[in-house]
């Protein structure tokens, strides 16, 4: 059987399971399977039930970036799995702002709720900048580190483990002391946490949960972190659809003047704002 065969016979497994994301969720499979997708290479047996066993997986809601264990985000490969948010596009666009800034800037930065490490490793390597990544989940300070190793940022990127609400933590920076800090926080309300698809569901809720209106992060984050900017420093964070005018709100009264920036799919995505 050749790659287009095969591709078409996957697509059909995977239809009642994902809809119109089959044939892409197909060829995502050849390629990591048989490390591309020539349509008239020969694939074996073994692949062709390795496949089909990822497949099986799928059935049962797992993500595909957890069965891949591994995902690419901003050109470079991270590895993900039961315990991390999955990198996503969207999260992009608040890399490449902080990338605009600290590029004319300068200094260091600051990623809270690191996750996976996909920001602070993205924003490091592509700026050559020194930051620091803080993330409280054990599984997810696993893969964190494992990333920083993997894509040989150990000289650019810190990574701390514990709570960006910690004082202990917040003190380790001197106030005017960074030049950005970004930020994914979870922002999933309790009522669209009962919602979610069940993909989504396997990632752990302490990266989605925000409280029970998706903004218990906001709330405290730009008090706390704000003063630890230098004048003409970048505060970015990524928020929710629908959440642009509350987070603006939270930015304004520590005395900021925010910006949102939409994302690829014309939703409201980013706020950022500079220090005064």
């Amino acid at each position: 059987m050749v790659i287009s065969e095969a591709e078409k016979l996957l697509c059909t497994e995977l239809l009642p399971i994902c809809g119109e994301d089959a044939h892409s969720e197909a060829r995502e499979i050849l390629r990591e399977v048989c490390g591309g997708i020539s349509p008239f290479c020969e694939i074996s047996d073994k692949q062709l039930e390795i496949c089909r066993g990822m497949i099986r997986r799928r059935e049962g809601g797992e993500p595909l970036q957890y069965i891949f264990g591994h995902w690419e985000f901003y050109g470079y490969d991270f590895s993900v799995g039961e315990g991390v948010l999955i990198p996503r596009p969207e999260t992009e666009l608040l890399c490449e702002l902080a990338i605009k800034h600290l590029k004319t800037s300068g200094g260091c930065f600051a990623d809270l709720c690191a996750g996976s490490g996909c920001i602070g490793i993205t924003v490091a390597l592509q700026t050559g900048c020194n930051g620091h990544g803080i993330e409280l989940s054990d599984a997810a300070f696993g893969y964190f580190e494992q990333n920083i190793q993997n894509n040989k940022a150990e000289n650019l990127l810190t990574a701390i483990h514990g709570d960006i609400f910690d004082s202990a933590i917040i003190n380790r920076f001197e106030d005017g002391s960074l030049s950005a800090v970004l930020s994914n926080p979870p922002y999933i309300s309790r009522k669209d946490m009962q919602t979610l698809q069940t993909e989504v569901r396997y990632e752990p809720e302490l990266a989605l949960y925000g409280g029970e209106d998706g903004l218990d992060y906001y709330r405290r984050i730009f008090a706390l972190w704000g003063k630890k900017l230098k004048c003409g420093g970048l505060f970015a964070v990524e928020i929710g659809e629908e959440q642009a005018s509350a987070v603006c709100g939270f930015m304004q009264d520590c005395g900021f003047e925010p910006k949102v920036i939409k994302d690829y799919d014309g939703q409201d995505r980013i706020v950022a704002a500079t220090a005064e």
